[in-house]
């Protein structure tokens, strides 16, 4: 589900369970309900104002109909919140608050609102992106996903709507909603067979059982979503789910992304050839192998919002390489020690000259006295 200033025009219109559950200007658990600013199938997100803070936050709400019906999405509901909560990653929308209302018999977490437009928007509206802006917003979220796995997640349902580019330019992943747990963390089970996910960024396995699925079934769905950002358009070619479904567990590869889109580099092509491989013992392994792979052709996280990426694919900072940069900052480092050490240096002589004036002073102050006191002896009848 999406929470995106561009949604806001398509759901401000929408009825039904919307306006039954709030009122614009009611009180909330501390928030002002101010209007609602997207839905989806399992419920409904509102934008609030923290009464004391005078913030805004989006309240994502579980349909009391959808939760009636099955009480299954009462704990993928929760366990949505949970995950974000513990997780804490900038690329990921973070969730502050959850419960349920007695009152009203819902579900609800609160999350930080960004303003900006989904992945999904910025495709129709532009077509296909710079190989390198294509390449940071699969980086930004296999960062996430490389932390979710540390959690044991398996997202199961990435796609271009749950991804969006901040007003700031930040990427975020909005949308945990699915997401399978191995371990301990909670005791919801997948029914065995069951099939979730988007059926166009679905992997092979993923369409069979995604009971069974690991980490490689997120690899292969970024990998569809990079082929969009720079293509432009879907690597299946039909909107039928019969068809698409069909093309996806054929053993014909995908197409080569380079047919749609010729400035494409034919190392990124073969990087998201082997995120988008069929063959799940082929394809990259883990969100960090998809990191590790396009850092060895150049492609790294920036590590500050300075940072920017050189046509070549090489980050850069104020057009300087990572090391220029790597460079300049050791040569910093060591150009400030070596101050730190000459200072000390002189800090050292001053002291000892300092001791040394101060000992002769007392030795003429001694023999000072000792002249005057002879003096004196001799004076005295």
């Amino acid at each position: 589900m999406c929470v995106m200033q561009a949604a806001e025009k398509e759901t401000t219109k929408s009825s039904g369970t919307c306006g039954e559950i709030f009122s614009p200007g009611e009180d909330f658990h501390g928030y002002i309900v101010e209007k609602p600013i997207g839905k989806g199938g399992l419920g409904t997100v509102w934008l609030v104002r923290h009464r004391v803070l005078d913030t805004l936050f989006a309240l994502k709400v579980l349909d009391p109909v959808v939760a009636e019906e099955k009480s299954e999405y009462e704990k993928r509901f929760l366990r949505e919140a949970k995950l974000a909560a513990r997780m804490r990653h900038p690329n990921l929308v973070a969730v502050h608050d959850a419960g349920y209302d007695f009152g009203k018999g819902i579900y609800y977490f609160v999350m930080d609102y960004v303003k900006g437009n989904t992945l999904r928007d910025v495709i129709a509206f532009e077509g296909a992106q710079p190989e390198k802006d294509a390449v940071l917003v699969i980086l930004c979220i296999a960062d996430v996903l490389d932390r979710a796995q540390r959690f044991g997640m398996v997202h199961r349902d990435l796609k271009p709507e749950n991804i969006m580019i901040t007003d700031d330019g930040v990427v975020k992943l909005l949308d945990l909603g699915i997401a399978k747990i191995s371990g301990g963390f909670d005791s919801l089970k997948t029914t065995t067979k069951a099939v979730f996910g988007t059926p166009a960024y679905i992997s092979p396995e993923q369409a069979v059982d995604s009971s069974a699925v690991d980490t490689r079934a997120d690899v292969y769905s970024l990998g569809i979503i990079l082929f969009e950002l720079l293509a432009g358009r879907s690597p299946y070619d039909s909107k039928s789910t019969t068809l698409i479904l069909d093309q996806l567990l054929c053993k014909k590869p995908l197409p080569d992304v380079r047919t749609f889109n010729s400035s494409v580099s034919p190392k990124t092509a073969a990087v998201l050839a082997l995120m988008c491989e069929k063959k799940l013992e082929n394809r990259l392994a883990s969100p960090k192998a998809v990191l590790e792979a396009f850092a060895r052709i150049g492609f790294t996280l920036p590590t500050s919002p300075e940072t920017e990426f050189a046509a070549d694919g090489s980050a850069t900072m104020d057009g300087m390489s990572v090391a220029d940069i790597v460079t300049r900052l050791t040569e910093r480092k060591d150009g400030v020690n070596a101050g730190k050490q000459e200072t000390a240096t002189m800090n050292i002589a001053d002291v000892r000259k300092r001791k040394a004036m101060l000992n002769l002073g007392l030795t003429i102050a001694i023999i000072f006295g000792l002249i005057l006191l002879a003096v004196m002896i001799v004076l005295l009848p």
